[in-house]
C-alpha cells in the first residue's frame, strides 16, 4: 500500500475528463483506420485495449483511477473482485500519453496491483504458475539455469569465448524470452556484434529482469531478481538489450527502485546501437528479393516506445523551469527517440515504408504486456488483431518490430484470424541482410 500512498497526489490530479480514452494520429488527413472524412474529431479512436474489450467503466483507465481513490480512502476493500477488475490491463501507457495532467497511470496500476498482492489476495492461477516457476529457476518459463546459455554453446567454439568474458566492458542482457523461447533474436544480436568486433560478454548468472513481476504487483520477487542483476551487471560500462521489456525494466524500474546513483551502467537497445552503426557506415544492408517493393510498416513496442517517451517527458519536466517554453523541446526529444527505428528502416533497401494511422506515442498496443498474454489470452489476441487491422488499412504486407512479445502476439493473431501479413523481428532481419 505504501507505493500507492506515494502516488496519492498524482491520482488526485485526474479530473476524469476521459481524454485517456481516445487517441488519434495527430494528422487528421492520414489515411487508414479513423481517417478524417470532413467531420470534426472523426479520426479519434478508442485507445484503451481493456476498455475496448470489456466496455465496463471499471475497465477503462478513468474507472480504475476511481478504484485507486476508493482504496486509498478506505471505501473499498482489497478483494479478489477488485483484483479481477485491475488485472485485465496491459499497462501499455496509452492513457498516460493522452493525459494532459500527466497522471502516471502505469505506475498507479502497478502500485494498485502491488497493494492487492500485499494485502494477501491470491494471484490469478496463470500468474501464480509463473511465480512458482520463477521462484524455482529465476525465470518465468521454468527453464533450468544451466540451459540459459545453451543456445550460444550450440553455436560452437567461436562464440563460447563470449560467455563470462572477463575482459569485456560491454554486456549483452539476453532476457528470458530470447534465452528460452526466441533464441534467433539472441543469435542475430550477437552475430551482428561479433561482425562489428564488439568485445562483449554474456553472463551465465543472469536471471529474469523482473519485468513480469513489477507489472503484476509482485514487488518482492521483482526486487529480489533486480538486486541480483544489479550486482552482476554494475561491473560493466554498457549493457545492450534486444528485449524491449528488459530494456525498460533495467533503464527505468531499477533507477526508480534503487536510485540513479546506484546504477553504474549505461543501457542501450540493440536497435538504437545498430542505427548508430548504420549512420557511421559500419553496416551495409543487402537487398532481399522478398522485400523488393514490399509495403512495410513498423509497430512501436510499448516498452521500447511509449514507456521510454513517458520517462523522457517526466525527466525533462523535473528539470524544466518554464514548462510552457520547454514543452516544445520535450516533444522534440520524444520525437528523436521514436525516429531511431524509422531511421534504421530507411537503410533497408527495396521496401515501401508506410506508417500506421496511430504511431509513436499514440501507437496501439500489441496486447502482450502487463501479464495479459499469460492471464487473459483471448483478450490479448483480440487486441493484437486490432493492431493488425491498422497495418492492413494502410496496405502493409509486413510488420517490423523489436520486442519478442510483440513478435509472438502479432504472429499468433495473424495466424488465428487469417491476416495476410508477415511479422519480422528487426534484429533478425538486420543480421540476415548484413553484408
Amino acid at each position: 500500500m505504501e507505493k500507492l500512498k506515494e502516488l496519492k497526489k498524482d491520482i488526485y490530479r485526474c479530473i476524469h475528463c476521459k481524454a485517456c480514452r481516445f487517441a488519434y494520429s495527430g494528422e487528421p488527413s492520414r489515411k487508414g483506420i479513423g481517417e478524417y472524412k470532413g467531420i470534426l474529431y472523426e479520426g479519434m479512436l478508442d485507445a484503451c485495449p481493456s476498455g475496448i474489450e470489456y466496455g465496463w467503466e471499471s475497465r477503462w483507465n478513468a474507472g480504475r483511477i476511481w478504484i485507486a481513490r476508493s482504496v486509498l480512502e478506505g471505501d473499498l476493500q482489497l478483494t479478489e473482485e477488485v483484483r479481477d477488475e485491475i488485472m485485465p490491463c496491459i499497462t501499455c501507457g496509452m492513457c498516460a500519453a493522452q493525459c494532459e495532467n500527466k497522471v502516471p497511470t502505469v505506475e498507479v496500476m502497478e502500485a494498485l496491483r502491488a497493494a492487492i498482492y500485499e494485502a494477501g489476495v491470491g494471484l490469478i492461477p496463470k500468474h501464480q504458475l509463473i511465480r512458482n516457476l520463477a521462484e524455482k529457476n529465476n525465470n518465468p518459463y521454468g527453464g533450468a539455469a544451466a540451459d540459459r546459455c545453451k543456445w550460444i554453446q550450440d553455436l560452437g567454439q567461436e562464440f563460447k569465448d563470449y560467455i563470462n568474458n572477463e575482459k569485456a566492458d560491454v554486456a549483452y542482457f539476453v532476457g528470458c524470452t530470447a534465452a528460452y523461447r526466441k533464441q534467433p533474436i539472441a543469435i542475430s544480436t550477437i552475430r551482428v556484434m561479433k561482425k562489428l568486433g564488439v568485445n562483449f560478454t554474456i553472463l551465465t548468472d543472469e536471471v529474469c529482469c523482473g519485468s513480469p513481476f513489477f507489472r503484476t504487483g509482485q514487488r518482492d520477487l521483482a526486487l529480489k531478481l533486480a538486486k541480483h542483476n544489479l550486482d552482476i551487471f554494475n561491473k560493466y560500462k554498457t549493457i545492450i538489450f534486444s528485449c524491449a521489456g528488459c530494456y525498460r525494466t533495467m533503464s527505468i524500474d531499477y533507477k526508480n527502485e534503487f536510485g540513479e546513483d546506484k546504477i553504474k551502467y549505461k543501457t542501450i537497445h540493440a536497435v538504437q546501437w545498430i542505427t548508430e552503426q548504420l549512420k557511421a557506415g559500419k553496416i551495409k544492408l543487402k537487398e532481399k528479393a522478398e522485400f523488393k517493393d514490399l509495403p512495410v510498416t513498423y509497430h512501436d513496442p510499448c516498452h521500447l516506445g511509449r514507456h521510454i517517451g513517458l520517462e523522457i517527458q517526466k525527466d525533462l519536466i523535473k528539470k524544466s523551469k518554464n514548462l510552457f517554453l520547454d514543452s516544445r523541446k520535450i516533444d522534440q526529444e520524444i520525437e528523436k527517440w521514436f525516429q531511431i527505428p524509422r531511421d534504421l528502416i530507411s537503410y533497408i533497401p527495396g521496401i515501401k515504408f508506410r506508417e500506421m494511422y496511430r504511431n509513436r506515442m499514440d501507437s496501439f498496443c500489441c496486447g502482450a504486456g502487463g501479464g495479459v498474454r499469460s492471464g487473459f489470452s483471448d483478450f490479448s489476441l483480440n487486441t493484437s488483431a486490432l493492431r493488425l487491422d491498422e497495418a492492413e488499412a494502410v496496405g502493409a504486407k509486413a510488420i517490423l518490430t523489436s520486442c519478442p512479445f510483440c513478435v509472438t502476439n502479432l504472429r499468433d493473431a495473424a495466424e488465428k484470424f487469417g491476416y495476410d501479413i508477415k511479422v519480422y523481428e528487426i534484429l533478425e532481419l538486420v543480421n540476415e541482410m548484413f553484408q
